[in-house]
């Protein structure tokens, strides 16, 4: 691995350092508000933006929710799994995105309605997506279990998707793309030929898929009692924590 990640800093000047917040950056919390970014995670970012052609966060949080919580200079933010994106300071949104907003909001109304009957789940509205969380019920799985046919028939009703996660079912837009297509674009657009992707999620298998094809491609997972087979099989390198996620960017920005 310490020879990939060398290989991963000869070639920075073309190449791109992804990576997710929530299980990467911050540790996954029962409110996700509560969220924060591990000590070390700001200064890693800064030092790898200031040599790597793109460092990003591709998260399922909103730009704006993400905004609050990365901090660090030369940062790109892309949220909601590729539908936003912060370019010079506005926050641009993925073409035809912007016509689910209403059937995301009808899903929520409707979901704030339904999930009374299921204690301990949580609604998230995010903008263009929306989120039902469970790791705060006192039994998560059994709660996520009665709740999960009312948000697949909410979703289905406004022609919306159902992508499960650690304790959460994110309801987007059909056709929205995920932080793959996000990740693709990006290294067309920027002509990388190396990268590297942190991800501890159903959501980020497709992120490590997108590095197909590279000259040179790491893929890290945190790993935990609840990540997804198909992702640590993926996985290049193994982590248990974002606190050693982040010790491995602070490596890498030490690599002359």
């Amino acid at each position: 691995m310490d020879d990939r990640l060398e290989a991963l800093s000869r070639s920075a000047p073309h190449a791109g350092i992804f990576c997710d917040f929530d299980g990467c950056l911050a540790a996954i919390v029962p409110d996700p508000d509560e969220a924060r970014a591990v000590r070390g995670a700001r200064l890693a970012l800064e030092r790898l933006a200031a040599r790597f052609r793109v460092v990003a966060v591709v998260s399922g949080r909103s730009v704006t929710d993400l905004r609050r919580r990365v901090h660090a200079r030369g940062v790109r933010l892309i949220g909601l799994h590729g539908m936003e994106e912060l370019l010079g300071g506005t926050i641009s949104v993925a073409p035809g995105a912007e016509r689910w907003r209403a059937a995301v909001e009808r899903a929520a109304a409707r979901l704030e309605r339904d999930l009374a009957g299921a204690p301990g789940a949580v609604l998230e509205r995010k903008g263009l997506a929306l989120a039902v969380h469970f790791r705060r019920a006192d039994d998560p799985e059994e709660v996520e279990s009665r709740a999960g046919p009312m948000v697949a028939e909410a979703a289905a009703d406004e022609g919306l998707v159902v992508v499960p996660g650690r304790r959460i079912l994110e309801v987007r837009p059909s056709g929205g793309g995920d932080k793959g297509d996000a990740i693709r674009r990006v290294i067309a657009h920027e002509s990388l030929h190396a990268a590297m992707v942190g991800g501890d999620d159903v959501g980020d298998i497709p992120a490590f898929e997108a590095l197909n094809g590279l000259s040179v491609a790491v893929r890290v997972a945190v790993v935990s009692a609840e990540s997804p087979p198909a992702l640590t099989e993926r996985a290049d390198l193994l982590v248990d924590s974002p606190r050693e996620f982040v010790a491995v960017l602070g490596r890498l920005a030490a690599v002359d």
